[in-house]
């Protein structure tokens, strides 16, 4: 890039601290002009840690005065639309963190406003920049396991588990949208859609376990959104999956298994802390016997193997968004396309637990 991109962030949470900071900062000119949030105190330490000059603690008045080349959202999910909205009018390309939306309709109108003027527009999700999807991504173009059957999918996470957790945005549905199927369900959903294509419909169920929790302030509140989901999907392109998700399940950190069925072969892959940032991928065709681990390539794997080794996941899923600034075509996946496919399927699956009937997306 001949340039250096003046790029700010919006939000200040772990998030930002573990993933993004460290993974901006580690980008080829990139420069972090301007960090904002709500918290004064968390907003200095941060901003001293990563080096950032500027500091705001109102979005808008960052935007007027920083006039940044790329703005990123990692705030909750009530806000993406309306600080997207605002970032793309300030003259801003976007990066926002998934769920892109509460609903498809507000994903639909920043995919739109994105597009008219002009801008380049990224959706943050995580796994496709972990070396075993995009393993998986290369096997199924090939063919390894033909015309797709079914699937099954699972992502678990116990970081709900304690009951005295407090309550927080994700547990309200005017802040959330949804609990565990927008949070950990839109990556599941979208790397699924990654490798066989938009999904048409799909039902399920949702359920909350832990029902009340208490605010920071000592009261209790209601938990508004799920702690589990469980649904299936139909794919336009045919086949069907099955998903599992839980944000409640004991013993489990970020555990996720794909098991792959098709016309020719299978495959799983499977992740968790211990394969962090590449996975395992296992596989078989028709006639070759149980499953086998693959090796996964190295050029897909690596920087991803030893400890701190986020960046390279940043680096391997913005590059392509940080190239596209300064070169013509279209907006490079994940784009907020893929946020508004998965949006579809995440708001079909919630409208389903209503109706009781599948749902298009």
């Amino acid at each position: 890039m001949p340039n250096r991109i003046r790029t700010a962030v919006i939000g200040t949470s772990w998030w930002a601290d573990g993933a993004h900071l460290p993974g901006l900062r580690a980008l080829p000119g990139v420069d972090l002009v301007a960090l904002c949030g709500r918290n004064p105190e968390r907003l200095a330490a941060l901003a001293s840690k990563y080096s950032i000059p500027r500091t705001f603690t109102d979005y808008r008045q960052m935007l007027a005065e920083m006039n940044p080349g790329v703005v990123v959202v990692l705030t909750p999910n009530h806000e993406h639309a309306s600080m997207t909205l605002a970032a793309l009018e300030s003259g801003a390309h976007v990066i926002c963190e998934k769920p892109l939306a509460l609903s498809a309709a507000q994903a639909e109108q920043m995919l739109e406003r994105a597009e008219q003027l002009g801008r380049r527009h990224m959706t943050f999700l995580t796994y496709r920049g972990v070396a075993g999807p995009r393993f998986v991504k290369q096997l199924i173009a090939s063919g390894y396991i033909g015309r797709l059957y079914h699937a099954q999918a699972c992502y678990l996470h116990g970081s709900w588990l304690n009951p005295n957790r407090l309550a927080s945005w994700k547990t309200t549905l005017a802040q959330g949208g949804s609990g565990v199927l927008g949070d950990l369900g839109a990556h599941v959903i979208d790397l699924l859609q990654w490798w066989f294509g938009p999904a048409s419909r799909a039902a399920g169920t949702l359920a909350t376990f832990i029902t009340e929790r208490l605010r920071a302030d000592g009261a209790q509140a209601k938990v508004e959104t799920d702690d589990a989901a469980a649904f299936t999907v139909e794919f336009s392109g045919g086949g069907h999956g099955t998903v599992q998700l839980s944000r409640v399940a004991a013993q489990r950190h970020n555990y996720q298994r794909f098991e792959l069925y098709g016309s020719e072969g299978m495959l799983v892959y499977e992740y968790d802390e211990p394969l962090a940032h590449t996975g395992r991928v296992s596989g078989a065709r028709v006639g070759e016997g149980e499953p086998k681990e693959l090796a996964i390539p190295s050029e897909l794997s690596e920087g991803l193997v030893g400890q701190d080794t986020f960046p390279a996941v940043y680096r391997a899923l913005t590059a392509p968004f940080f190239a596209s600034l300064t070169q013509p075509g279209p907006t490079p996946s994940p784009n907020f396309a893929d946020g508004l496919a998965g949006q579809k399927v995440i708001d079909a699956v919630a409208r389903s637990v209503k109706s009781e009937k599948w749902e298009a997306t």
